[in-house]
């Protein structure tokens, strides 16, 4: 389809290797970048993204001549969960706007293949303006830096972002730097894609009405971590609606699915589904509390291909003395 791949570790870079993406296509980002990783990558570097001085003179050292971005941190607030702000001044991310030019200076001198710059706000942003105020920090760099041929825009772009208001600023900002755009929208393309399908086991009352689920934090852990919302539909008929928390099975607190959700009285062995997990889902999925990562199945438009197998107990405890 023409995309390309971004990575943020070892093992996601041979994962879109092996899923048939040049090192031209791949684009690695990330604060730390270690030395392991990047002797492994000799001689197939994909587009590194500097994310520091320390970054830059380990990328040098170890694979001279690769192609480099440099990450800008705008040090600017945004609308999103604070987990998912990777532009504001305080986090571990990119460098500030003063020191761009001294770092473009020394990553040529160390003889790196600079392209251009890289800024990435965060994920899951629905304000417009957010967009385009981090897009006037890379317009303020354009006399320090000059020309080049790359500006990576990053992604973050939330499910109800209008997209068509950032398209003139883009172009201007490419135009101004006569540079080609690379943008990152994954989480944008593929959210939709995964469904997760939970069964009720239980209705309990505490001071609060809750279903007890199968699936949990284990299986989708954005709820937990980033006080994600996901869109949840009842996968069996009812008459009688109620507001419920969806909890699942770990003995956490924090393993709460969605809350208030407004579904028909279910009976045991009901199931539901879970929307929008397909960004995270199976790449967050963990076996925490010995439990193992579900089934995953792809609807291919004629019938159901498995992706990976119910992951038996056994496997839990290999690698284990």
């Amino acid at each position: 389809m023409g995309y390309g791949a971004e990575a943020v570790s070892l093992g996601e870079i041979l994962r879109a290797y092996r899923a048939g993406f040049s090192p031209e296509e791949v684009v690695w980002n990330g604060p730390v970048k270690t030395p392991e990783a990047l002797e492994a990558l000799r001689g197939r570097e994909p587009l590194v993204v500097l994310d520091s001085e320390a970054d830059l003179r380990r990328v040098a050292a170890l694979l001279p001549g690769a192609r480099v971005l440099i990450r800008v941190n705008p040090d600017l607030p945004v609308a999103t969960h604070p987990h998912l702000a990777t532009g504001k001044g305080e986090s571990q991310f990119g460098v500030l706007p003063e020191a761009v030019p001294r770092l473009m200076g020394l990553a040529q001198a160390l003889g790196l293949g600079f392209l251009g710059l890289h800024l990435h706000l965060g994920s899951k942003l629905e304000r417009v303006e957010d967009f385009l105020e981090g897009y006037q920090v890379l317009e303020g760099l354009y006399r320090a830096v000059g020309p080049v041929e790359v500006l990576d825009l990053g992604g973050g772009f939330g499910l109800g972002l209008p997209l068509s208001p950032l398209r003139e600023p883009m172009e201007a900002l490419a135009r101004l730097y006569g540079a080609k755009v690379y943008l990152e929208p994954g989480r944008y393309l593929v959210a939709e894609a995964g469904v997760l399908v939970a069964r009720i086991w239980g209705i309990k009352e505490t001071r609060r009405r809750y279903l007890l689920l199968d699936a949990g934090m284990t299986s989708l852990l954005r709820p937990a971590l980033y006080g994600a919302r996901h869109p949840v539909v009842p996968l069996y008929e009812g008459a009688e609606e109620e507001a419920y928390d969806l909890a699942g099975p770990a003995c956490e607190s924090g393993d709460v699915l969605a809350r208030e959700v407004r579904l028909p009285r279910p009976r045991e062995g009901d199931a539901l589904a879970i929307l929008e997990a397909g960004a995270y889902g199976s790449s967050m999925a963990l076996t925490y509390l010995d439990t193992p990562r579900p089934l995953e199945l792809l609807w291919t438009g004629e019938g159901w291909e498995v992706l990976r197998r119910r992951e038996p107990l056994e496997r839990l405890f290999e690698g284990e003395s």
